[in-house]
């Protein structure tokens, strides 16, 4: 029997083993050009003003690589955060990396790298709450295992960065809630500013932590709530501004242009039980509908049972707050502190996606960092049947555990590698084929490189082929991972000459017009060529020319 106290290393060890081993096997991510030029836009930028000249010149040279008809202007995509762009940008340098496939292919690595660390302070965060190594380690597992995030940690270098940085401040805010040195004060500035220049949703981490520490001004420590509030106002609008190069020049007009830019440019079509609508204006239950299909079984069933264990407990405590303290009387412990905090992100978060039309897209991998929330909720009710059941027979119920874990373990990594490599497809089995198929499956676009592979091998004899699209999908971005003769012979024909190609690829990104009530009807003269499909769901199909 391995001791606990290698259970940890083991874990992460066999994580960072299976991360390093298939990392290269997933495909491209529409938006990887687009981020990889924001990273060399910032990158000139940087160099500028620091006077590098030497990398300004090889990162311009990048930069004006870097070519698409579908790619953003500089205005939409300038106003992202540098965390992730730059580090990816200055490593291809570095690295003197001139093959597309070698610079995806480290982006993709080092997305991996922020989740492992996200996690292992996801672990930390457990621990700090729940004080037993056991319990933590069940939350690293079921964080590990949710497939979504799994598929996703190997190229979303938006949801996935910004979950692990968000997952890196609760820590060290918990850490705070502690009354731990102000060097925690200030890590929390740090991480919580950093998540803020990936996603402006962070924003609530400040909001949250100053709501907290006026409930203790008017409770308890009026001087250390107030001098805790401004050290980390200070620290967190000074990382910022540093670590957010649009907020150098014209500082207030450009944060403020952020949000218009959000307003004006993302409102995509959207596919949602068999019917498109846009992002602005979907239905009320499409973020907790989205979370029922691609959660698993697991964490649905303890995340519903803690979290309505808390809640329960909170109306409870609300409806019995004594008189003579009616506001520090909502929590009777730093744990329980922390417990409110976790359901109050939750709550508002969930309300706000569902009822403020926030423009959510690609299922809904916006609010990804959720997941932090309900692993959270799923570990709480574990504890507390921990804590019920301690007083039973002990050997008993270790092996119980052991062996649910391992069924848990077994069964999530079967699902895992069922999908590979598009587990960020994932349904758990719930989800009847004809509900999958009523929904955004490749939102991405990670099938098209596949696809690409696979279709200039089949031909290859052929000294040109054309390929067209049955949906707005920049296929040709696809073609920069191909080898340089496959890429030269393959043509991709826009939408209005696709009848003119020898095969249509549909993979239902966005498969209607403008007026969202006109599809991109497949020519007569094609016909149904290939299906791909992963446990009952199309991800892809192919048709083929007859004539």
């Amino acid at each position: 029997m391995i001791k606990n106290k290698f259970y940890l290393p083991l874990i992460l060890f066999i994580f960072f083993t299976a991360g390093f081993l298939i990392y290269k096997d997933f495909g491209f991510n529409i938006d990887e050009k687009f981020h990889r030029s924001s990273g060399f836009y910032w990158l000139i930028y940087l160099s500028d003003f620091f006077g590098l000249d030497q990398l300004k010149s090889l990162a311009e040279s990048k930069f004006n690589d870097i070519q698409g008809f579908t790619l953003s202007p500089v205005e939409y995509f300038n106003k992202y955060g540098i965390i992730f762009d730059v580090p990816a940008a200055l490593l291809e340098i570095l690295f003197k990396f001139d093959k597309p496939i070698e610079y995806y292919q480290l982006r993709h690595f080092l997305v991996f790298i922020f989740h492992f660390v996200g996690a292992i302070f996801f672990y930390l965060l457990l621990k700090n709450r729940f004080k037993e190594e056991n319990i933590a380690l069940v939350g690293l597992i079921f964080l590990i295992l949710m497939p979504r995030l799994f598929g996703d940690s190997f190229q979303n270098n938006k949801d996935i960065v910004f979950l692990s940085l968000y997952s890196i401040s609760l820590f060290y805010y918990f850490n705070v809630l502690d009354n731990k040195k102000n060097l925690y004060i200030i890590l929390f500035a740090l991480f919580s500013a950093l998540a803020t220049t990936v996603r402006i949703v962070a924003f609530f981490l400040p909001v949250s932590f100053i709501f907290i520490y006026l409930v203790n001004f008017f409770s308890k420590s009026k001087r250390t709530s107030i001098n805790t509030i401004i050290l980390y106002l200070f620290f967190y609008f000074a990382f910022l501004f540093i670590f957010w190069p649009l907020l150098w020049e014209n500082t207030i007009q450009n944060f403020l242009s952020y949000f218009k830019i959000l307003d004006d440019y993302f409102n995509s079509k959207v596919l949602f039980l068999g019917n498109y609508y846009y992002s602005n204006n979907l239905p009320y239950y499409y973020l907790i509908f989205w979370i029922y299909v691609s959660t698993p079984i697991f964490h649905l069933i303890f995340f519903s049972l803690g979290f309505t264990h808390y809640t329960y407990r909170l109306i409870r405590r609300f409806f019995d707050i004594k008189k003579v303290a009616p506001y520090s009387d909502l929590w009777r412990s730093v744990a329980e502190k922390k417990d409110f905090l976790i359901f109050l992100n939750l709550t508002v978060f969930f309300l706000f996606f569902s009822y403020m039309n926030i423009k959510l897209y690609n299922s809904w991998r916006i609010a990804y960092f959720l997941y932090l929330f309900i692993i959270y909720f799923a570990v709480y009710k574990i504890y507390v049947l921990n804590l019920i059941f301690r007083k039973k027979n002990l050997k008993l119920k270790n092996k119980v555990n052991l062996i649910l874990i391992l069924f848990f373990i077994l069964f999530s990594s079967y699902r895992i590698y069922l999908y590979h490599p598009y587990q960020s497809f994932y349904f758990n089995i719930f989800t009847t084929n004809n509900i999958k198929n009523s929904l955004e499956v490749d939102y991405t676009g990670l099938s098209g490189y596949s696809f690409l592979k696979d279709i200039a091998e089949l031909e290859k004899n052929k000294d040109q082929l054309k390929i067209g699209t049955a949906s707005w999908y920049p296929l040709w971005r696809m073609t920069d991972l191909l080898k340089k003769d496959d890429k030269n012979r393959i043509k991709i024909l826009s939408n209005d000459d696709r009848y003119k190609s020898d095969y249509i690829y549909s993979n239902k990104i966005s498969e209607v017009d403008k007026k969202i009530d006109n599809k991109y009807n497949i020519p007569k003269n094609f016909k149904k060529f290939k299906e791909f499909i992963v446990d009952g769901a199309i991800i892809y199909e192919v048709y083929k020319r007859t004539e």
